[in-house]
């Protein structure tokens, strides 16, 4: 062992100690070391009487044990989208020594800056068991890749069997040891067995995404109501702050209990694939969830994915297809077969537009001229961003390793390749834009008072927005406005947004099948916008930008049909990693209406629909008194959570979305 391995250990860091065993050795042998190292020191955290083990916090820091006994707080630690992660000031504070030591390391195992949402293929995991995995390896030619996944295997059994040995202590049900002296290392035989497997797996590196739970839990379904055990996985997923599930096309008993198993929770986020035929229980059900608050479920248009995604991917089989999930947020995935980003890099759009507008309206002689040339950089512009990705992907490659997903996520094993190597069956770029509603409302306004009316010159325009003067803005007000049954307007929101989605076809991915835009700008639009000046949709400097593909907040005054009508003229044939659209309405709304809002949507192609049923006085009043609606959930883009956790300008930003009463 060498001198920093043992300093490390002997500081309480025992995943850092574990990177650093084979410094100079293969990628995937240092990864699934440092893992095993963890599964063998890391707590077993259980809530007396729980279902499910584990039940409770496990993300991180977590305490470790030294050699001498002392208890410790770790900061290096897994991360199932990240591969590992350093708490850099809590290590500085704990012990500079080891910052040292992984500063000097950390250049080589630690590329994987972007999120990377994914599914495990957890039907394969209960129905043969990890125990298959392991004979599956070593079928295989020995190797470093063969070698290492037997290392993190034996990792899992040891925090396995540090679980059963402490669990009867710990106030765990019988049936649950007795469950866990089976599950996961054998097949699942029975529903609550299933539950347990899929529950154990799903928090191996950090209770990431689930995928269909309906159709991995129902074949195991007989008659159960599982609702409990399903309640206790999920809250275990919303105390680590974690992520989605998915339900349907294939609804049974499972998609009504996974339905009512969340209710008053903000994660998991639930989305629900709706086809022509889903049960008349279920629109009620979903109808009910939607108008007792919290933005759940959200709904996705089944024909329109599964037709775009075979399109867009030739080789796509009828199964893999069926498998479709939404990653993170909502970040489009085939569970249990796919390695995608999530995101990899976002284009602010409506940045790029300030700049090139203020340099280049002065010189354009017609609207035409104007729009074209801009849509010629925003071109350029898409052309660098994809770049950069194929860039980075790469360099990731040669430095990170992600040792569950690489064992658990298809083809990874028979391919003998990692799943940041291009080893899942399935591997593409997600990657977002935003403010492109704000842009389409700007170049609508520049149009119609610049070029049409003539009743500023471009220098008069751009001094009047710059000073943000009141009549000036007032003006922008009347100018035609995306989602307010403008046809002129839907024209050009459709025309920009097809040639800009389109573009992406155009580029080429080294490790995978290319570029998926996706359109969910959630806490982005915040953030994006504190960059950009005051813009001709009306927004002063710094204020957020379009939090989804619906109309600017203020601009559909003539309801929710029209606003999703012209939403559903943004063009989303293109916009594969999935395109959002926020509604808010009142709870006075009947579930007849939000049926027909949904399927009118979708008749016209809209991709998901996510709404959120509220009134503004509520909101106001837990912005002033948080304790006062401690329970409030409400939708902030691809994700919910509960309002007293935003930000204050999430906050602002939620307060001024249009509500339509």
């Amino acid at each position: 062992m060498n001198e920093h391995v043992q300093y490390l250990n002997d500081i309480g860091e025992p995943f850092a100690a574990g990177l650093l065993e084979y410094p100079e050795g293969p990628l995937p042998m240092t990864y699934c070391r440092a893992y095993r190292r963890y599964y063998e020191t890391c707590p077993i955290v259980y809530r007396a009487g729980a279902p499910l083990f584990p039940a409770g916090i496990t993300t991180h820091p977590y305490t470790a044990v030294t050699a001498d006994g002392t208890e410790t707080k770790t900061y290096v630690y897994p991360h199932y989208a990240h591969q590992y992660w350093i708490n850099w000031p809590c290590l500085e504070q704990k012990d500079a020594r080891a910052a040292a030591i992984m500063r000097e390391y950390a250049t080589r195992f630690r590329y994987a800056g972007e999120w990377n949402h994914s599914m495990l293929n957890y039907k394969r995991i209960l129905a043969e068991g990890i125990d298959r995995y392991e004979q599956r390896l070593l079928a295989k030619q020995e190797s470093d890749f063969r070698t290492a996944l037997l290392d993190l295997i034996e990792g899992l059994r040891t925090y396995h069997r540090r679980a059963l040995e402490a669990l009867p202590a710990m106030g765990a049900p019988e049936e649950l040891i007795d469950a866990l002296k089976h599950v996961p290392f054998s097949p699942a035989k029975t529903a609550y067995e299933a539950v347990v497997a899929l529950n154990f797996c799903l928090s191996l590196d950090g209770w990431d995404n689930v995928g269909r739970l309906d159709s991995i839990l129902s074949p195991y379904y007989k008659g159960e109501d599982m609702r409990p055990w399903l309640r206790c996985m999920m809250l275990s997923m919303q105390e680590n702050d974690r992520w989605s599930i998915t339900l349907g096309p294939d609804y049974s008993e499972v998609t009504r209990q996974a339905l009512e198993a969340s209710v008053g929770l903000a994660r998991p986020l639930t989305q629900l694939r709706v086809t022509d035929g889903m049960p008349e229980e279920l629109w009620e059900l979903a109808a009910k969830r939607i108008l007792e608050g919290g933005g759940q479920p959200a709904f996705y248009n089944e024909k329109a994915i599964q037709s775009r995604l075979k399109g867009r991917i030739p080789h796509l089989t009828e199964e893999d297809a069926l498998e479709f999930s939404g990653g993170g947020c909502t970040e489009t995935a085939f569970a249990g077969y796919t390695y995608s980003g999530g995101t990899d890099d976002n284009i602010n759009v409506l940045e790029i537009f300030e700049k090139y507008m203020h340099e280049q309206l002065p010189h354009a002689k017609t609207f035409e001229e104007f729009y074209e040339n801009f849509v010629t950089l925003l071109h350029a512009e898409q052309d660098i961003q994809m770049a950069t990705i194929n860039a980075y992907w790469n360099r990731r490659a040669e430095t990170c390793f992600a040792p569950i997903r690489t064992l658990f996520v298809e083809d990874c094993i028979d391919r003998g390749i990692g799943w940041f190597q291009g080893g899942a069956r399935y591997t593409f770029s997600i990657h977002s834009d935003s403010g492109m509603p704000n842009t389409v409302d700007s170049l609508l306004a520049i149009r119609h008072l610049v070029y049409e009316e003539k009743r500023y010159t471009p220098e008069a325009f751009l001094a009047l927005l710059t000073a943000e003067d009141p009549a000036f803005y007032a003006e922008l007000k009347t100018c035609p406005a995306y989602g307010a049954g403008d046809a002129r307007a839907d024209a050009l929101v459709k025309d920009l947004t097809t040639r800009f989605y389109e573009h992406y076809r155009t580029g080429k991915l080294d490790l995978g099948l290319g570029f998926f835009p996706t359109a969910h700008q959630f806490t982005r639009h915040v953030r994006e916008g504190a960059k950009v000046g005051p813009t001709p949709d009306g927004r002063h400097a710094g204020m957020p930008e379009a939090d989804s593909l619906a109309a600017v907040n203020g601009k559909a005054v003539k309801g929710p049909t029209v606003m999703l009508s012209g939403a559903a003229c943004y063009e989303q044939k293109d916009i594969y990693g999935m395109a959002v659209t926020n509604l808010s309405i009142t709870r006075k709304y009947s579930p007849q209406v939000i049926r027909a809002l949904v399927e009118g949507y979708f008749a016209l192609g809209g991709t998901q629909l996510q709404i959120t049923a509220v009134d503004r006085n509520t909101l106001l009043e837990a912005r002033e008194d948080p304790d006062s609606h401690r329970d409030l959930i409400v939708r902030v883009g691809g994700y919910s959570d509960y309002f007293r956790n935003l930000t204050d300008q999430l906050k602002d930003a939620v307060i001024a979305r249009t509500l339509f009463e």
